[in-house]
């Protein structure tokens, strides 16, 4: 008889309680994310298992890589259980059957209460395989003692600026395509197609192409080619007018303007408006975990809507749920009205897989630009071999 009450016992608490009943095996998750994030995602796990007491023999370690889709590829058996990517490497990741697809109404339904784009965003042939987290894309920070308000909206009038003579009038990351991809497509160039599904398609090499980097090469001796850290350390000396991050560079950025910061949408570039990437971050569970159960659980707690407005409050990452839409610190946030301002003009990153042949090659295309590597009478022949890269021909 207390063979079956236990055994019946366990088999209701497994069901109830994500397979609770203590199978005496101690079990370790393991989560991926961003070196930023570390400290406010273990304070997310945490908070997780004070809400799972009947999980028992199991312990969640959250670990430092940002690098997960070449981690995953290089060694799947080595994976985290739970990882957060950006959107774009969903399609890779997909094809090469690392991750779990997300099933039953319990998680479908938790995701339904986030805008349409990032609940599409987390999907490929129409099933559902990430978490959405937030939304990014650029935008511009200035200092305001240095650049007006109204100038802020024009590169023209931002590279017109007084600075030290070290110092930049403006200045973003040349070598990392998430960001020098913006001169492309602010002169109407388009990556796989209009909707970025045409794996045929990328006309980098044509007449607007040519112009966007002849732009950049005659321009760059007033550009800076620095990431956010580096800007933040020149901004506190007043020697950055303007520079072109995201969201979470937004704190370090404040906190070395003070007064004098300023943010918005990007600047117009020649008579346009400058396009940006567009993208979500998702949270994922890998096909091969051990506990499908706690992961998937684990995964929905890291991206709902507490938690998205915790990843506000201390990342500034925009949330993606509905039910902050209407949220007063969010609507308060200028840092926020600039990325809302910018999502008109922003392009939604490409999540199939040769998105893969994207980023390298055209970081350093971007970045010889800039350093003066490639004359202008070379781009048409560079830009070919760039567009026949990333179609992989």
């Amino acid at each position: 008889m207390r063979k079956i009450v236990a055994t019946v016992l366990c088999i209701v608490m497994s069901v109830a309680l994500l397979s609770a009943c203590d199978s005496g095996k101690n079990e370790t998750l393991t989560v991926w994310c961003a070196e930023m994030d570390k400290e406010m995602v273990t304070g997310m796990v945490d908070a997780f298992m004070a809400t799972k007491p009947a999980i028992k023999g199991i312990t969640i370690e959250v670990i430092e890589d940002s690098n997960a889709r070449e981690r995953v590829e290089e060694d799947p058996a080595a994976a985290a259980d739970v990882y957060c990517i950006p959107h774009d490497q969903l399609g890779a990741l997909v094809a090469g059957g690392h991750l779990l697809e997300i099933t039953g109404s319990k998680y479908l339904d938790a995701i339904a209460l986030n805008t349409v784009p990032s609940i599409s965003a987390g999907q490929i042939n129409g099933k559902q395989y990430g978490f959405p987290s937030s939304f990014e894309t650029h935008m511009l920070f200035y200092d305001k003692s240095i650049i007006s308000d109204s100038a802020a909206h024009s590169l023209e009038s931002i590279i017109s600026s007084s600075v030290p003579e070290d110092g930049y009038q403006f200045a973003m990351s040349f070598g990392d395509a998430y960001f020098s991809a913006n001169w492309f497509f602010t002169y109407g160039c388009k990556l796989f197609g209009e909707n970025g599904e045409d794996k045929d398609f990328c006309d980098f090499d044509s007449a607007g192409g040519v112009a966007a980097m002849t732009y950049l090469i005659e321009h760059s001796g007033s550009f800076g080619n620095l990431n956010g850290d580096s800007a933040a350390d020149l901004f506190k000396e007043h020697k950055l007018g303007a520079f072109v991050g995201g969201p979470w560079n937004a704190a370090a950025i404040t906190d070395a303007l003070r007064s004098n910061y300023g943010c918005a949408a990007l600047p117009g570039v020649d008579g346009m408006d400058m396009r940006s990437f567009a993208g979500f971050k998702l949270y994922c569970v890998n096909a091969n975990t051990k506990n499908k159960a706690v992961a998937m659980d684990l995964a929905a707690w890291l991206t709902n809507t507490a938690n998205q407005k915790t990843r506000f409050q201390m990342r500034n990452l925009i949330p993606v749920s509905g039910l902050l839409s209407d949220d007063a610190d969010v609507a308060a946030s200028t840092t926020a009205k600039a990325i809302m301002a910018q999502g008109p003009h922003a392009i939604a990153m490409p999540s199939i897989p040769e998105m893969s042949n994207f980023w390298t090659p055209t970081g350093e295309l971007t970045s010889g630009c800039y350093d003066g590597e490639i004359a202008i009478s070379e781009l048409q022949a560079k830009l070919s071999e760039l567009t026949a890269t990333i179609l992989g021909r």
